[in-house]
């Protein structure tokens, strides 16, 4: 296998500068792309030597700089798709407008028309219920496969869960490159690749991508409990102040009670209150993208090789 292993790292060297999601990407697909060629083989010309199998492939495969470029226009293609729209092509004659520079952060009121903040808000409030289940998940997980470890069924339960903490890997990677627009890997395999299942098995053990889909499951909930709770009290209090003129003016409900009276807001404090309001919703738009970033740039470190 020492073709391969030559073939993957003139893949790798040749996408250096690229996006460690794509490298890893591209390198898990070409070796997959091999080993199933390499099967295939094996099966429809069994008298072909392993040498000249192997020369075959990386024939197909093609050389690693041409390759590495068809999977960096791959990936331009998908970031143009999923992009912001292109501005309309001006009409005959008229000097087309240039385009505007990106913006690394949206203004203050600008952030109400970012769509990311709101799939930002949306990530951090699910993330309290994807946390709960990723924590006991493996919690359990771990605690029963010890459990049952001295007994013969406790290796295919081990094997078991191990599998599925890197298929929640994968499923989180996805949630996170869809909501907080960070490319995570699309391809990494339930079982890492190997030239048998007892080999692939033996990889599962070793591979440190199966122990850091671990950690980053268990530190999960933590960070989502803390996100979630700031963001949800933020919500809560700036909808509260915004909506101060109905529960006053119109629904005339008291902001307090005591034990023989109840409070109620004075028409002009109740009238500025949905000023702090809009200004705590904006607030809370940013507080969302920032925490956001913090949540994707931790599973960029965990759940993507490096």
């Amino acid at each position: 296998m020492s073709e391969i292993n030559a073939y993957l790292h003139a893949l790798r060297v040749s996408l250096a500068g690229s996006d460690p999601a794509l490298i890893q990407d591209a390198l898990s697909e070409t070796e997959t792309r091999f080993r199933r060629q390499r099967e295939h083989l094996a099966w429809a010309e069994p008298l072909l030597s392993g040498p000249e199998a192997v020369a075959r492939i990386l024939g197909e495969l093609g050389d690693p700089g041409t390759l590495a470029e068809t999977y960096r226009q791959r990936e331009r293609i998908v970031a143009d798709a999923l992009g912001p729209v292109a501005p309309a092509l001006p009409a005959p004659g008229e000097a087309p407008e240039p385009p505007a520079p990106p913006r690394p952060w949206p203004s203050f009121f600008g952030v109400f028309v970012d769509a990311k903040a709101y799939t930002s808000l949306v990530y951090l409030l699910a993330g309290f219920f994807t946390g709960i289940f990723y924590f006991t998940w493996t919690v359990t997980g771990l605690s029963l496969s010890a459990g049952l470890l001295l007994m013969i069924i406790g290796i295919p339960v081990l094997v078991l869960f191990l599998g599925s903490v890197r298929a929640l890997g994968l499923g989180e990677g996805r949630l996170v490159e869809a909501l907080l627009d960070v490319r995570m890997p699309r391809r990494p395999p339930l079982l890492p690749e190997g030239t048998g299942w007892l080999n692939r098995l033996t990889n599962l053990f070793t591979d440190s991508y199966t122990w850091k889909c671990i950690v980053y499951l268990l530190f999960h909930f933590p960070l989502a409990l803390t996100s979630f709770l700031i963001v949800f009290t933020a919500i809560v209090i700036s909808l509260s102040l915004v909506a101060a003129p109905l529960t006053t003016l119109v629904w005339h409900l008291p902001v307090a009670v005591g034990w023989d009276q109840e409070y109620f807001l004075p028409v002009w404090l109740a009238c500025i209150l949905p000023v702090g309001g809009i200004l705590g919703l904006a607030g809370t738009l940013h507080l969302g993208l920032a925490l956001g970033r913090l949540h994707g740039g931790l599973a960029r470190v965990m759940l993507v090789r490096r």
